[in-house]
C-alpha cells in the first residue's frame, strides 16, 4: 500500500495483532522480506517499509537519516502503530539505531541483523574509496541490476536457496540507481557506537558466519556493549541470511519473539 507520506509497505496480518517491521538493506527493497512475511504475520502485524526511492515509495531529493526517520514516523502515525518489534538488516539495521535513539518508546523490542553500530572504518579516504569503488561501475553505464548477480554472489554463503535468490534478484528491480546512491552516501559517517549501552529493550544481534560486510566477530563486540542483548550466528550463510536459508533465519527469530512474549 502507498501511504499518504508517500512511502510504500507491504502488509499482511492482522491489526489486532502486535506490529512487527522490517527495514531492508541498501541493495533491496521491501519484497525481499516476502519470506518472513509470510512466517510472522499469523502472530504480527507484519509490515515491510520501503525507503524513498525503493520500490514504490515516493523519491526524495533528501535522503539523510533525520529525513528517513521522518517517513518511517509518518508511516507508523499513518499505520496507526504506537510501537513495534523491528528488524533491520544491514543499512536498515543503522536507521532502526537512529529510530531507538529518537523515539526509544516506538521500539518495543530490536534484531540488528548484518549491521553494524558505525560504518566502517572511521578513516575518511577508506570511506571515500568504499564509496568510489561501489559507484564506478554504475558512472561507467552499468545498471544496478546488470551488477546484482555478481553482487550477490560475493555475499552469500554455502549452498544458498535457489528460490531465495530469485527473490534477491527480484528486490534488486526494486531499487532506482539514485535511491542506491543515496543510500551508499548516507551511511558515510554513521556512527551510533555510543547509544549501544543506553538500549533498555530487548535486543538480539544477529550475525551470519560467511558474512563478508558485518562479520560475526564484529557483531560479536556489539552485542556485548548492549545491556543483556542476546546473540545469535546463523551457520553457513552469508549477508542475506533471510534469503538464503529461511529455515533457520525464522527459527532464530521465533525463539528471540517467543521468549521477549513470556
Amino acid at each position: 500500500m502507498r501511504l499518504p507520506c508517500g512511502a510504500e509497505c507491504l502488509v499482511k496480518g492482522e491489526t489486532r495483532n502486535p506490529a512487527l517491521i522490517f527495514l531492508h538493506g541498501v541493495g533491496s527493497d521491501a519484497s525481499s522480506w516476502e519470506f518472513q512475511l509470510e512466517e510472522f504475520s499469523t502472530r504480527y502485524l507484519t509490515v515491510a517499509w520501503n525507503a524513498p526511492g525503493y520500490g514504490g515509495s515516493v523519491p526524495s531529493e533528501i535522503f539523510t537519516f533525520p529525513s528517513l526517520l521522518d517517513v518511517l514516523q509518518a508511516s507508523l502515525e499513518e499505520l496507526e502503530i504506537e510501537s513495534a518489534h523491528f528488524v533491520g538488516h544491514s543499512f536498515g539495521g543503522m536507521l532502526l539505531q537512529e529510530l531507538v535513539q529518537k523515539t526509544p518508546e516506538r521500539v518495543k523490542s530490536m534484531v540488528l541483523y548484518a549491521t553494524s553500530p558505525a560504518f566502517g572504518k572511521t578513516d575518511a579516504n577508506w570511506q571515500k574509496d568504499y564509496l568510489q569503488n561501489r559507484l564506478e561501475p554504475l558512472q561507467n553505464g552499468k545498471t544496478l541490476v546488470e551488477l546484482a548477480p555478481d553482487i550477490i554472489r560475493s555475499m552469500t554463503g554455502v549452498d544458498p536457496d535457489p528460490i531465495g535468490m530469485e527473490l534477491a534478484m527480484k528486490s534488486v528491480e526494486g531499487v532506482s540507481t539514485e535511491a542506491y546512491i543515496q543510500a551508499l552516501k548516507c551511511i558515510m559517517g554513521f556512527d551510533r557506537r555510543d547509544n549501544l549501552p543506553k538500549l533498555n529493550q530487548p535486543v538480539l544481534v544477529l550475525a551470519a558466519e560467511k558474512d563478508p560486510n558485518a562479520k560475526p566477530m564484529m557483531m560479536e563486540r556489539m552485542a556485548s556493549k548492549i545491556p543483556e542483548a542476546r546473540f545469535a550466528c546463523i551457520p553457513k550463510v552469508g549477508h542475506l541470511a533471510h534469503l538464503e536459508n529461511q529455515e533457520s533465519f525464522h527459527q532464530v527469530l521465533n525463539e528471540f519473539f517467543m521468549s521477549i512474549e513470556k
